[in-house]
């Protein structure tokens, strides 16, 4: 399949029993830097399909777990990717679209993508978090889930 010119970032939470929330951070097996689920959209697929899409692939996670789309877009480099001579050669950034999954019911099994994950406080993976974005993100997240203003999920 193509690259569609987006990209999706991808935060995995969870409540725990005493109310607090923790959130899964993944060490690239290629890289060896820590982040959140980040991929490529393909041709025709939309980002929420992406973001879907990505989380099976790289942690295994059900497409039956409710994902929410956050306001968090930032902008990527093309150069940083491959497979992008199709696209015009006008798109010099693309958007990152953000979004979490709750995985209080999920079983993180990694792909070959990562060699790690783990599972911690907003403060502990901000620190760790290789990405500004990721960052950003994670944080847009956290405030959500202390004020309860999560947006309405969705599902495949």
């Amino acid at each position: 399949m193509k690259r569609a010119p987006f990209q999706v970032l991808v935060l995995p939470f969870r409540k725990k029993s005493d109310g607090t929330f923790e959130f899964a951070s993944f060490k690239r097996a290629d890289a060896g830097y820590w982040q959140a689920i980040a991929g490529g959209g393909d041709i025709g697929e939309t980002p929420r399909e992406a973001a879907i899409r990505e989380s099976q692939e790289e942690a295994t996670l059900s497409n039956s777990a409710n994902f929410y789309e956050l306001q968090s877009v930032d902008s990527v480099p093309r150069n940083i990717f491959a497979g992008t001579d199709h696209w015009s050669p006008e798109i010099y950034v693309i958007p990152q679209y953000t979004f979490a999954v709750d995985c209080e019911d999920q079983k993180i099994i990694l792909s070959h993508e990562h060699t790690e994950f783990q599972w911690a406080t907003c403060a502990e993976i901000r620190d760790q978090f290789h990405w500004d974005s990721n960052k950003v993100a994670l944080w847009e997240l956290n405030e959500r889930l202390q004020d309860g203003s999560l947006p309405t999920p969705f599902q495949k």
